[in-house]
């Protein structure tokens, strides 16, 4: 078996990633107007994604792309002028790693690897908590549906604690209000985008399924309490602004981001290769919730429809399959190995007595929990926006579209493959500056059509794109990239998933 892991570990850099195709161009947009519709204060409510979070931190060079920043200035070119959008900006680098207390930015260190992940530069600082208002940029990074109402001392949800310094700097003070529907209310706006709920889900899906929920339990918040508070939630937006026009959007399927469509592929391909050289491995062995030991079950990535998803965050352990140890144990603290996990002699994830673990694969159970909590949700939200007469941005089709075919923009092609396909970041869920460019679109194109407004589209090509594809450009990507494990601490702290 020692001379089937050094073939293992040589093969395992080596799979391609998956090519998409393209769709045609998005319009290039009507003519700027806002017809009868006026519009003198836009607010924006949501979380990271609203934020402007990319590359698994706040910046300010990031923020400023913001889709509501980029809204904003949208609607002034049709005639609104709103005045200076105003965002809680973090200066560059940006937000600190709350275990560190240095910049939490991802960025390329090196090639070969390639390695990605904080440089160890100081963090940045807030630029503009003196406002002596709300803020017109609501999204609170890690925010889930239970914190619309929640106040802005925020410390803890259920039975899972979360220490999220994003409150403080967002709400800053229960002078502006005691949550974020009564700061949103304070600025009497007349447009609201309004989204909430991918945390819901997403938390679940980042840990591998084994996070816990609002309510104490492992999964996605449970759909009928997602229910009362989503539509709890709108229905008093729609209460305090009855003028204000509303648009909601509804929730991505999780698993199309490249956090869980990256590594999967790698694996599969050095498995395979592996087997072909040396029949006796049987698969990757993975463990499933709960289980350890010899009950964990294996996969030769045969089946797309049950194989498991291998987590970005699983990167630096990939390529350690075929090796005996127990750096995953090692880097998370255990005091001992859970009973029947044998890391001495077993070679890791080839042999079911030391298999990949549980918190970096969401297997097909978790999947399954996953699209039923997505399926769910969007039904609560279609129907909560019908019955308080908003509209609804559906990205759940917008985003199976573009995993299916990529999407052109201005002549520029986007696909959900990670870093090359130029739509998200570094950390595999948020956008880049022109992939939130791309989610302002869709807001654009849904407000135009549902409010009669005449808001001229983002111009991608205006907008930067990650400077790490060019870089990467010179090796390729094909290598698995890799995230220190402890660069991870902030981005699970933001919903409380992981370990």
């Amino acid at each position: 078996m020692k001379a089937n892991t050094f073939i293992f570990a040589a093969l395992i850099v080596v799979g391609a990633l998956a090519a998409s195709g393209c769709t045609d161009s998005a319009p290039s947009g009507p003519s700027a107007s806002l017809g009868s519709v006026t519009v003198t204060k836009y607010v924006a409510i949501g979380n990271s994604l609203t934020a402007g979070y990319q590359s698994n931190a706040l910046y300010h060079s990031s923020q400023i792309y913001s889709y509501p920043k980029l809204i904003s200035d949208q609607l002034d070119a049709a005639g609104a002028n709103l005045g200076t959008f105003q965002q809680p900006l973090y200066s560059d680098p940006g937000s600190p790693d709350p275990a560190t207390g240095k910049a939490a930015q991802y960025q390329l260190i090196n090639l070969v690897g390639p390695i990605i992940g904080p440089t160890g530069a100081a963090a940045g600082a807030p630029e503009n908590l003196a406002l002596p208002r709300p803020y017109d940029n609501l999204g609170v990074p890690g925010a889930i549906i239970y914190d619309f109402l929640d106040t802005t001392n925020f410390v803890s949800k259920g039975s899972a604690p979360r220490n999220n310094a994003f409150f403080g700097l967002v709400l800053r003070s229960s002078a502006f209000g005691a949550n974020i529907l009564a700061q949103a209310t304070a600025l009497n706006p007349d447009l609201v985008t309004f989204w909430l709920g991918n945390n819901d889900v997403l938390g679940y899906a980042t840990s591998g399924g084994t996070s816990m929920n609002i309510v104490g339990t492992v999964g996605p918040t449970p759909a009928p309490v997602f229910q009362q508070m989503y539509s709890g939630a709108v229905g008093a937006l729609h209460a305090a602004l009855p003028k204000a026009k509303i648009l909601v959007g509804n929730i991505p399927d999780v698993k199309a981001i490249p956090f869980f469509t990256t590594v999967g592929p790698q694996v599969a391909a050095a498995i395979k290769a592996a087997k072909a050289a040396h029949p006796t491995i049987v698969g990757l062995f993975y463990q499933t919730n709960g289980n350890t030991g010899t009950s964990n079950t294996f996969t030769n990535f045969n089946n797309p429809q049950s194989d498991p998803l291998i987590t970005l965050e699983a990167g630096p352990y990939a390529t350690l399959i075929g090796y005996p140890g127990g750096k995953w144990y090692k880097d998370n603290g255990y005091p001992a190995l859970p009973a029947g996990i044998d890391t001495t002699d077993a070679p890791f994830g080839l042999d079911p007595r030391n298999p990949f673990p549980d918190a970096l694969v969401l297997d097909s159970a978790e999947q399954a929990t996953t699209e039923q909590a997505i399926s769910a949700f969007n039904s609560t939200i279609a129907a909560v926006a019908a019955a308080n007469n908003a509209a609804l941005v559906d990205f759940n089709a917008f985003f199976n579209g573009v995993k299916a075919n990529g999407v052109t923009v201005n002549g520029e092609t986007f696909k959900t493959d990670y870093v090359s396909g130029g739509l998200f970041s570094l950390d595999g869920v948020h956008p880049t500056s022109k992939g939130y460019g791309i989610l302002a679109n869709q807001y654009i194109k849904t407000m135009n059509a549902s409010f009669g407004l005449h808001v001229p589209y983002v111009n991608i090509n205006n907008l930067p794109g990650l400077p790490t594809v060019q870089q990467l450009g010179k090796l390729g990507d094909k290598n698995i990239p890799i995230i220190p494990y402890s660069a991870w601490k902030g981005f699970n702290a933001l919903w409380g998933s992981g370990f």
